[in-house]
């Protein structure tokens, strides 16, 4: 039961309040085309959390099987922005190689995953807070459904929203920055949610 309840926290934390797009400005990504398409925001942030989670799992393995073993966790950084983009790339060549038609779709969207960096900064966190490997699984998956929900939610509110009915400073970014801010705002108020 505690840990069914540890596990729920680390999820709820990691969807809203510890938002990596939100909150922890790591999930932003090179792509502008990300935030203004909801479509393409799902499909990238289905890639994305595709990488954390598996990015994740190697992580954790490589972290508790190898570096611990040899005592090099000051390692973990340079190991870690070498994992992400293989990980990324072994992923492209196994969608075009198995899946063509899924690799059509998907391959754009997870030539910007390396740049990302919620990758990197989930596979950090998981190890700098000692998760086992569940709760890493757990913060990981969740970790890349928030930033769907938050990348998507953007999205939508940029192609519903007419944003030019706004005084003509605000136009364009301006907007967009308030708009993230307010979306922000809105999530930390989660901040120190606990199950217990």
């Amino acid at each position: 039961m505690n840990a069914a309840l540890e596990l729920a926290g680390v999820a709820l934390a990691a969807l809203l309040s510890e938002n990596m797009v939100l909150v922890s400005s790591m999930g932003v990504g090179t792509d502008r085309l990300t935030f203004e398409d909801p479509r393409r925001a799902l499909r990238t942030g289905a890639c994305l959390t595709l990488v954390m989670v598996l990015g994740g799992l190697c992580a954790w393995l490589l972290d508790h099987l190898l570096l611990g073993f040899l005592g090099w966790q000051h390692l973990r950084l340079l190991c870690f922005s070498l994992l992400i983009p293989g990980l990324v790339a072994a992923l492209r060549r196994f969608f075009r190689a198995c899946i063509p038609l899924l690799s059509q779709r998907w391959d754009d969207s997870l030539a910007t995953i390396p740049t990302n960096c919620a990758a990197l900064g989930s596979a950090l966190l998981i190890t700098e807070r000692g998760y086992g490997l569940l709760t890493a699984l757990v913060f990981t998956l969740f970790a890349g459904l928030g930033v769907t929900l938050a990348v998507a939610s953007f999205a939508s509110l940029q192609t519903e929203v007419d944003l030019e009915r706004c005084p003509r400073f605000f136009r364009g970014i301006p907007i967009k920055m308030i708009t993230a801010g307010l979306m922000a705002m809105g999530l930390m108020g989660f901040y120190g949610l606990h199950l217990s």
